[in-house]
């Protein structure tokens, strides 16, 4: 226990001296590939389905399987992003590698804590929680969903973090909550099971980019303006306006009464590349129901 405390001590302290290397503080939620483009550390996203995840010391270069779910490239992105702080050398991590093997290895259990607190510091977790008066404790799965998206994780990521990490759950409630899954949850606030990605954005949603795919949808606050032809609304719903990912490229929108604003950033669907081309506008590009 006392190892456990040093190593998440160590891990919480360096992944926010890392926020303050570029000027993000540690309660607003952060987009981990931006993060590592102004560390200058490359990231490029493969095509090879056996990897896990890899860093190359030697060219400061952080590898990302392409169709993997976006929280997982994440929290993937940013445990390479510690064995490069720490200098842990080059490493290659399989999708087959099992769990207990990354726990007992020193330096893969360090990487996973700097990844979870880079991510999910605590103080950016309860703010995504109070601006929304939404409490933990009493959270419902589909709060959780909506805060998950915005810090971007995976939904059990930030459940098991909010209990083994934050402690701000207790066995039974993070059991409850993961007895929801990502797909059930899509499928109850759609009415079907046939989108591969759903990102919640209410009027909470402030300092990031919401990030999605070709053909990901998300619910943005009702009463909005899309400026751009990324992204397009498709349907009215209950929590406000259903737009759909269409295109790669940059869609500013904002609140009709200049009260709220964001933008929405599309890549390729399994976008395959170096990060920083990843909302390029690609002509080459056009969006069908059948991609």
């Amino acid at each position: 226990m006392i190892d456990r405390e040093r190593v998440a001590r160590k891990a919480l302290r360096n992944a926010l001296a890392m926020r303050r290397r570029v000027s993000a503080s540690r309660s607003q939620p952060i987009c981990v590939y931006d993060l590592a483009e102004q560390l200058g550390v490359e990231v490029i996203f493969r095509p090879e389905t056996s990897l896990g995840g890899m860093y190359v010391k030697t060219s400061e270069t952080i590898l990302i399987p392409a169709n993997r779910p976006p929280g997982r490239q994440a929290f993937t992105c940013a445990h390479e992003l510690a064995h490069w702080l720490f200098g842990h050398g080059s490493r290659i991590e399989e999708t087959a590698v099992l769990e207990e093997e990354h726990h007992n290895n020193s330096e893969e259990r360090l990487a996973n804590f700097f990844a979870s607190y880079l991510l999910m510091p605590p103080w950016a977790v309860r703010e995504a929680f109070s601006r929304r008066n939404w409490i933990p404790q009493a959270s419902k799965p589909l709060q959780v969903y909506t805060v998950a998206g915005q810090l971007g994780v995976g939904y059990e990521t930030l459940v098991q973090h909010l209990y083994h990490s934050l402690q701000l759950l207790s066995l039974t409630q993070m059991e409850q909550l993961l007895r929801s899954t990502p797909k059930r949850l899509r499928q109850s606030v759609l009415g079907h099971d046939n989108a591969r990605h759903l990102v919640i954005v209410d009027r909470a949603w402030t300092k990031i980019a919401v990030d999605l795919q070709v053909g990901d949808l998300t619910i943005l606050p009702a009463n909005v303006t899309l400026e751009g032809s990324s992204a397009s609304t498709v349907g009215d719903h209950p929590l406000g306006a259903l737009v759909e990912a269409r295109l790669p490229g940059i869609t500013r929108v904002h609140a009709c009464d200049g009260s709220w604003a964001t933008f929405v950033r599309v890549s390729r669907r399994d976008f395959i590349g170096r990060s920083i081309y990843r909302h390029l506008e690609d002509p080459d590009v056009e969006y069908s129901q059948s991609d």
